[in-house]
């Protein structure tokens, strides 16, 4: 019996390439807005999929682009989907039932910065105000995990249910929301469905994983993708820690600097222990994305002289637990490696880690603003 070679990739691998559109591969895109697309007969506009080696098949990612005064077409899907606006200007219309019935629907505006996300399975549209500018998004999806167990795109496009629990045509379902909770291990969590600018977002003070740290969780439309925004100051470093696989990182601020990545197995020192080989390393600035493989220790480091703000997004919420995802993330990113976490405290961190930012400080005429103590 012949087996079909195409078969080796997963459904979501083999669907991504009959889409096609252009499909971006690597550790990260250096500049997201620079990422050349082509035209997407399904969606329409134009688009690209990102397809990132951490993400490992748990989450997918692609960019669009709608024309000046243009729209993208209606779709409705079986998986999670969480869109932020890089730039431009439009609306969105969300509805339940069968694609002709947009009568029923629930209308919002957005802007460069605006995040969202449509309900699970429901019909949604995006529509370009601008009558000469672009407009350029972002998505990242759970569509990979759901693409590969079903392996039907008819199925997963098609799917006639209504999760009524999610959206039921609320007409404030996009009014933003001042929902803020204070979870058990010590997070902040806002629900809304809405996030009108990402960029200009106050945060609130969190110096856990990084000096002078600032940040959010968010939890929308009742997903399990979720995700964190935080930011910290030039001259600043975030401390090291790893998580399981599919977190995306986007850089939404205009800032400078870099991250190392570096497999467990090479430790939590791994240039003192002789394993600094296996250290690679990430340059970004705003618009920059990437995506840490699962597992690794990643360390962000701020070379620039604004603060540096991220937006991730990963499987997981606070609100839907994901049991897999902890499993693997273990007591968590916020707890030390000697408490059977994932951080690697300042104190703990190896020797070079901090010779070398200072070095790159010096360089670019930085002020070097850790503290000196972890």
């Amino acid at each position: 019996m012949e087996h079909d070679p195409a078969l080796r990739r997963g459904a979501y691998e083999r669907w991504m390439v009959s889409e096609g559109i252009p499909i971006v591969r690597g550790h990260g895109v250096s500049d997201i807005m620079a990422v050349e697309l082509g035209p997407w007969a399904r969606l329409g506009g134009q688009g690209a999929y990102i397809d990132l080696q951490g993400m490992e098949g748990v989450t997918g990612m692609y960019v669009a682009e709608i024309p000046p005064g243009g729209a993208l077409e209606p779709e409705k899907h079986l998986f999670d989907e969480t869109i932020y606006i890089l730039s431009g200007r439009g609306s969105g219309r969300i509805w339940n039932g069968r694609r002709d019935e947009e009568a029923q629907a629930i209308t919002f505006e957005w802007h460069a910065g605006s995040m969202f996300s449509p309900p699970m399975n429901t019909w949604h549209q995006l529509f370009n105000l601008s009558g000469t500018e672009p407009v350029r998004l972002l998505a990242a999806t759970l569509a990979p995990p759901v693409m590969d167990i079903y392996h039907n795109p008819d199925f997963v496009f098609g799917c006639p249910y209504d999760f009524r629990d999610r959206f039921d045509t609320q007409p404030d379902f996009f009014d933003v929301r001042e929902r803020f909770f204070f979870e058990p291990d010590r997070k902040w969590l806002w629900e809304t469905n809405l996030i009108p600018d990402v960029r200009g977002l106050e945060l609130i003070s969190d110096e856990r994983k990084a000096a002078g740290g600032r940040g959010t969780h968010y939890q929308m439309s009742g997903n399990a993708l979720a995700g964190h925004m935080y930011e910290f100051p030039g001259g600043c470093y975030h401390k090291a820690h790893a998580h399981g696989g599919g977190a995306i990182i986007l850089h939404v601020s205009e800032c400078r600097g870099y991250t190392l990545l570096w497999p467990r197995e090479a430790g939590i020192q791994p240039y003192a222990s002789g394993h600094g080989d296996q250290v690679e390393r990430i340059d970004w600035q705003d618009g920059s994305v990437y995506s840490p493989p699962g597992g690794w220790f990643h360390q962000h480091f701020n070379t620039g002289p604004t603060v540096a703000r991220q937006l991730a997004l990963r499987l997981g919420s606070h609100r839907h637990r994901v049991t897999f995802q902890d499993v693997q993330s273990g007591k968590g990113q916020q707890v030390s490696v000697h408490e059977g976490g994932t951080l690697i405290e300042y104190e703990d961190e190896d020797p070079e880690i901090r010779r070398s930012f200072q070095t790159k400080l010096a360089e670019v005429g930085i002020d070097y603003r850790m503290p000196t103590t972890g």
